[in-house]
């Protein structure tokens, strides 16, 4: 029987051995962790037609799903910024997708999108199946893998998850206080000050990253795409943070520092990403643009500025409480007359 027990791996597996037309034909597959015996028999009937019918060439030979994510990991994720991310993302997916045709892309992400509903929060189901279909149209443009693009149907799961948490200045600075370890609070203050990623762009930071000109100081952040040097101005508050460069400690020794500083101030629902959104909030708020928040935190879309920014209550009542308060020229003129 094609397909048996792998007791040193606890999962069954798949086995296709035969003489078909006097040519051998072997596969063998490790079927995904969970499967029941029923499952892995009727993947051996399905899988066993198929192969005998490629072998007398009455069917051509599909391609994986795992073959296409191969290739995105191998050929675009390097060149990615958030290409660690990705990379840890279609981990997740493996168990799921080892076993499936590229064909079956678009069913298998209904599928998992309704059985995690619950288990995850919905921006991360959306996420492993929007680098799932980056990784199939990838393949299928760039190496030419099956003959058309098969996310044509795929359909994403809707995502509502705009938080609205953020911190004023007189929180962060309580916040500055509330850290027991100077090189923790210098990371998150410079988070916050420069507008940056703590961990995906400032751990990463070198003292060699530092540039002067004049009076102002740069963060260094690398490259874009187009080969253009990317520089962060660094606020005057958190200049003297700079002198802990590099970062001695690990991001998990660092978040656990943030969680206890948070709970000193009695913020325990801020997490460190919501830096980036106070700031947005104190740019917004103090008159500036979206456009400006698009720049300070180098978003690709003005939606996205858009999300991080939280209008202080008491500006908006100042912006309003003005309507109908200024006169025009042409009023100012009439009561004069």
């Amino acid at each position: 029987m094609p397909v048996y027990l792998d007791k040193a791996r606890a999962r069954w597996r798949f086995e296709f051995d035969r003489i078909i037309g006097g040519r051998r034909s072997r596969i063998t597959k490790l079927l995904p962790k969970g499967w029941s015996r029923n499952q892995a028999e009727a993947y051996d009937r399905k899988q066993c037609s198929r192969l005998y019918a490629i072998a007398t060439g009455l069917e051509q030979p599909r391609l994986s799903l795992a073959g296409a994510v191969k290739l995105y990991l191998e050929h675009r994720c390097p060149d990615l910024k958030n290409g660690t991310k990705a990379a840890q993302d279609l981990a997740q997916l493996l168990p799921e997708i080892e076993a499936a045709d590229l064909s079956e892309v678009s069913d298998l992400a209904t599928k998992y999108e309704i059985e995690q509903r619950g288990k995850f929060a919905p921006a991360t189901i959306r996420n492993r199946l929007a680098y799932l279909k980056a990784a199939v149209r990838y393949a299928y443009k760039k190496h030419g893998y099956g003959d058309r693009d098969y996310t044509d149907r795929m359909t994403m799961p809707a995502v509502r998850n705009e938080r609205q948490v953020y911190a004023r200045l007189p929180q962060l600075k309580a916040l500055w206080r509330a850290f027991e370890d100077a090189d923790a609070r210098a990371l998150f203050r410079l988070a916050f000050y420069c507008g940056l990623r703590w961990r995906a762009e400032l751990l990463t930071r070198t003292v060699e990253d530092i540039r002067r000109n004049g009076d102002d100081v740069w963060l260094y952040l690398g490259r874009t795409k187009s080969g253009q040097e990317r520089m962060k101005w660094v606020h005057p508050a958190a200049r003297a943070d700079l002198r802990h460069l590099p970062f001695p400690r690990g991001a998990t020794a660092y978040y656990a520092r943030f969680r206890a500083a948070r709970a000193k101030i009695g913020m325990p629902e801020l997490n460190p990403h919501d830096l980036r959104h106070s700031l947005a909030s104190v740019i917004v708020s103090d008159g500036g643009t979206l456009m400006d928040v698009k720049e300070a935190l180098h978003h690709e879309t003005i939606q996205s500025s858009a999300r991080y920014s939280h209008l202080y209550p008491e500006r908006g009542k100042a912006v309003l409480s003005r309507i109908g308060r200024r006169k025009s020229p042409t009023q100012a003129k009439r009561k004069k007359a």
